[in-house]
């Protein structure tokens, strides 16, 4: 039955790729890159996801420059790591679109922020910019050192225990974290640690990975008969769930929820102490233009709760694996962190920018572990790369492998080697880091998880001595993970 469906599927897929234009292919062609083969193009000989992947991708980029093209089944995908390429591409207010592969995500994420394009997104950014404001942030430092020191508390179990697996706890805190600054909700999740929720995200994350590098698995009938479908389906209906329970109690509360007798808006643009998701209600409730129905704040809301969780827990699992593996780092951090930082104060937002030490180890962590290796644009037109005179044809996909751009030795001296201080001077290029992305569709959030980052982080060093335990090993499915690890042992400082 396996082969006749692969059958089926190959035979569809082979005409789909007679009818391509053939300006697509001999353009695409023209671009250097690993064989093709027919068919299937280079589905079967490109590492895209797993612990090889990384130093798979690095080989291509010395092999053939850094432009390289790839053929999965019939789709074309141009392949860059040049910061001038880089720089054209997201500093373009016409090539928004997020590439084809992207639309895997679309049953989950729906119109959400991530995936719209044009004149929604344009509105959507618009209005959903104002409660990133600094004022804002400021305000959610409370609950921010809440969540921290419950993590803690949840560590002191592990002292004195050996090592243990950091994952978990931090992403039980991310959660946390952004339920109750962004969703104005308290889970508890890290006292009460029964959702699935995360572990959804991380099957969710892994399937669609699997249908974006391989596209005979979303044909039908092959997709439904492999179970792939059902799998899909159960996931959603996990990873909606907890989305609309935080919207029924957002809904449901009686604080601060009269939305007829508001008061005045202030100078950043809306009411204080208005989180992103009462920010969504109020502006549907108002009719605004950018959420009309409440599929639309759905669709916001499990964007949002997806980004935010994610990005933060990676990011702050590799800063704190990297910091328990550099006991010199850990010293100075410390001593910034005693220095700035008062006994029996709760800090403010100008303690933590004062943090200029920590904010370079978070960068250079950031750098060597981008939590989304690559991102992706569609041609929807012709691109003429500065780097080499290449054409990318209207209709190619365009991937920005970001980790392959930050350990660049011609941007970064010894780069694959953990410096922070490589913050204190310039950039060589403006665009030769970007783990937020850049441009137009930088991450609306950046201001948000660094403070998020810098709060656990300085929390833990008050608290605890870390210690790292053996290696890890990334392994980019979609967003980078990190492959059996990382694991740490703590010691108390009193």
């Amino acid at each position: 039955m396996d082969f006749y469906l692969f059958l089926f599927t190959a035979l569809v897929v082979l005409l789909i790729w007679l009818l391509l234009p053939n300006r697509l292919s001999k353009m695409g062609n023209n671009i250097p890159g690993p064989m093709a083969y027919p068919i299937v193009g280079n589905i079967f000989n490109f590492i895209a996801v797993g612990p090889n992947a990384p130093e798979f991708w690095k080989r291509l980029m010395k092999m053939y420059g850094n432009t390289f093209r790839l053929w999965f089944g019939p789709q074309l995908h141009i392949c860059l790591d040049d910061p001038d390429d880089i720089q054209m591409i997201l500093s373009s207010q016409l090539l928004i679109t997020k590439a084809y592969s992207y639309k895997e995500l679309k049953p989950w994420l729906g119109s959400g922020l991530l995936l719209s394009t044009g004149e929604l997104w344009q509105r959507r950014r618009k209005a959903i910019t104002p409660t990133f404001h600094f004022k804002i942030l400021d305000e959610f430092i409370p609950i921010l050192n809440k969540c921290s020191k419950v993590l803690i508390d949840c560590f002191k179990n592990k002292v004195g225990q050996g090592s243990f697996h950091l994952t978990e706890y931090i992403s039980n805190c991310a959660l946390d974290i952004i339920a109750e600054t962004a969703m104005g909700t308290e889970l508890n999740v890290q006292t009460n640690p029964k959702s699935v929720y995360p572990t959804s995200i991380f099957k969710m994350t892994n399937a669609l990975m699997e249908k974006i590098i391989n596209p005979l698995h979303s044909i039908e009938p092959f997709y439904t008969l492999s179970g792939r479908k059902k799998r899909e389906s159960d996931l959603l209906k996990i990873l909606y769930s907890l989305p609309l329970e935080v919207i029924r109690r957002q809904k449901d509360s009686k604080v601060d929820c009269d939305y007829g007798t508001r008061q005045s808006d202030g100078v950043y643009g809306i009411k204080k102490k208005t989180a992103f998701l009462k920010f969504l209600l109020e502006t549907k409730q108002d009719n605004g233009a950018a959420f009309e129905t409440d599929q639309d704040i759905l669709d916001e809301v499990i964007t949002f709760m997806f980004e935010g969780h994610d990005t933060i827990t990676i990011s702050l699992t590799f800063t704190i694996w990297l910091i328990g593996t550099h006991p010199d780092v850990q010293k100075e951090l410390y001593n910034e962190v005693t220095s700035i930082i008062q006994e029996n104060k709760v800090p403010s937002m100008e303690d933590y920018n004062k943090m200029e030490y920590l904010e370079r180890v978070i960068k250079e962590s950031l750098r060597l572990y981008p939590p989304i290796p690559i991102i992706g644009r569609e041609a929807t037109e012709d691109v003429v790369l500065p780097s080499n005179g290449h054409i990318i044809p209207r209709g190619a996909q365009i991937q920005l492998f970001i980790y392959t751009l930050h350990r660049r030795e011609d941007l970064f001296y010894d780069a694959d080697k953990f410096n922070p201080d490589r913050f204190l001077t310039p950039q060589k290029h403006p665009f030769a880091y970007i783990p937020f992305s850049a441009g137009p569709r930088n991450c609306i959030g950046q201001k948000f998880a660094m403070l998020s980052l810098k709060v656990v982080i300085s929390n833990l060093l008050l608290h605890y001595k870390i210690k790292s335990v053996g290696e890890i090993v990334p392994s980019p499915k979609m967003l980078l993970r990190c492959e059996n690890g990382p694991h740490i042992s703590l010691t108390p400082r009193n």
